[in-house]
C-alpha cells in the first residue's frame, strides 16, 4: 500500500476515494458495525483497500454513501473479502443490488484444508506469519472519537488481503480449485443475507414434536416477529424468546385477552401486540404454511445413512478438507431422499458425492 487516508469522513476525501476505486477491478473490504440493540446491524466503518490506496469510510459522519456504493457494484468489479455474509448484512441497506462478483478468503481457505469458519488473524498469521492486533475486538465502533489504534485494527482487516488472496490463489489452482471457489463464492452471493423465518422456524426446539397446527402457529409466529422486528428495528428475542413464541403457538390464543394465561408472558407485550399475534394465528393455516410444516420425509435406515456419512468422511479427507465443506448431515440426508438442493444439487459437491450413493 503507498496511499493511506485513515478515515474518510468528509465528502471531498470520499470524493478521491471514490475515484481511486474506479480503476481497480479488485477492490478489498471490510466492515465495522453494531447491533446489540437492533435488528439491523449499524454501519460504523467501511474498510476499503485498493492496490494503492487503504482508508476507512466513516458511516455515522452525515456523508452521502451511494456515489461509493455505486463506485463498488460497478459492473467488472469484484469484491475480497473474508467471510462476506455479515459484511454484506450490514452494507444491504445501502445496496441496490448485490456485486456481480466476489472472493470470500474464508471460502478459499476451507478449500485449502483449514477449519470452515478460520478467522482472519488466524489465516494470516498463518499463511503470512503476520500477527494482527487482537485488543480492539470488543469496540464500541459507533464512538466517536474512536479510541487510538482503533482505525489501524480496523484498516489490518484489508491491509493484508491482497497477499493473503495471493498466497491462497495460488495454492487452489495447484490443486486445479479455483473454479470451486467461483462456485461456492456464487452461492454465498445466491444466500439471503437475512435468514428467511422458515429457517429460523426450523430451528425452534421441539418444533417438529408439535401437531400440524401448532407448527402452522409458530411458523405465522416466527413471520410475525420478524416483520415487527424489523419494522421496529429491534433484536428479535428482545420481542420474543423462542420459548415464549412456541408457549403461545400451544395455546393458540383467539382473543388478545387468551395471552393473559400463558406464564412468563408480559401484560404489556399482550397489550402491545395480543391483536397482532392473534391476527397471524387467525391466518396460519395457508396452503403455503401448510405444505412446509406437512412434508412427509420418507425415512432413511440409519445404515444407509452411515454408510454415506463414512463414505463422505473419507472423500473428504482424501480431498483434505473438513467434512462440513464436503457436505453437512441434512445434505447427506437430501441426497439419501433423491432431493439434492443448494450447495450439493450440482456442481464440485455433487461430483465428488455422486459415485457414494
Amino acid at each position: 500500500m503507498t496511499d493511506s487516508e485513515p478515515l474518510v469522513d468528509d465528502a471531498q476525501a470520499l470524493a478521491d476515494l471514490v475515484d481511486a476505486i474506479a480503476d481497480a477491478p479488485l477492490v478489498a473490504l471490510d466492515t465495522e458495525f453494531v447491533r446489540e440493540q437492533t435488528y439491523y446491524p449499524r454501519l460504523c466503518l467501511i474498510q476499503v483497500a485498493t492496490p494503492d490506496r487503504l482508508a476507512c469510510v466513516d458511516c455515522v459522519a452525515g456523508l452521502d454513501l451511494k456515489p461509493l456504493f455505486s463506485a463498488l457494484l460497478a459492473p467488472g468489479r469484484t469484491w475480497l473479502l473474508h467471510s462476506v455474509r455479515q459484511d454484506l448484512e450490514a452494507m444491504q441497506r445501502f445496496m441496490f443490488r448485490l456485486p456481480s462478483r466476489l472472493i470470500d478468503t474464508q471460502i478459499a481457505a476451507a478449500l485449502l484444508g483449514k477449519a470452515p469458519q478460520i478467522g482472519l488473524q488466524d489465516l494470516v498469521a498463518e499463511e503470512l506469519n503476520v500477527r494482527l492486533d487482537k485488543g480492539f475486538t470488543r469496540t464500541n465502533w459507533a464512538r466517536r472519537p474512536l479510541p487510538a489504534g482503533a482505525l489501524q485494527y480496523a484498516l489490518d482487516d484489508v491491509r493484508h488481503l491482497f497477499a493473503l488472496w495471493g498466497v491462497l490463489r495460488r495454492k487452489l489452482n495447484g490443486l486445479n480449485r479455483l473454479d470451486w471457489l467461483d462456485e461456492d463464492c456464487r452461492t454465498a452471493l445466491e444466500t439471503p443475507v437475512l435468514t428467511p423465518p422458515a429457517a429460523l422456524w426450523s430451528r425452534l426446539r421441539g418444533v417438529r414434536a408439535l401437531d400440524a397446527g401448532t407448527r402452522c402457529a409458530a411458523l405465522a409466529l416466527v413471520e410475525w416477529r420478524e416483520r415487527c422486528a424489523q419494522r421496529l428495528n429491534r433484536p428479535r428475542r428482545w420481542l420474543c424468546s423462542d420459548e415464549l413464541l412456541v408457549r403461545i403457538a400451544r395455546r393458540m390464543p383467539n382473543r388478545p385477552e387468551d395471552l393473559s394465561g400463558i406464564p412468563e408472558l408480559p401484560k404489556r407485550f399482550a397489550r402491545r401486540f395480543g391483536d397482532e399475534i392473534v391476527s397471524a394465528i387467525a391466518g396460519s393455516e395457508t396452503p403455503k404454511n401448510l405444505r412446509l410444516v406437512d412434508v412427509r420425509r420418507a425415512p432413511i435406515q440409519d445404515s444407509q445413512f452411515k454408510r454415506l456419512r463414512d463414505g463422505a468422511r473419507n472423500r473428504a479427507s482424501r480431498l483434505n478438507i473438513d467434512p462440513q465443506v464436503l457436505a453437512t448431515r441434512q445434505e447427506l440426508l437430501d441426497l439419501l431422499r433423491d432431493t439434492p438442493s443448494g450447495r450439493i444439487a450440482g456442481g464440485w459437491r455433487r461430483d465428488q458425492l455422486k459415485d457414494l450413493v
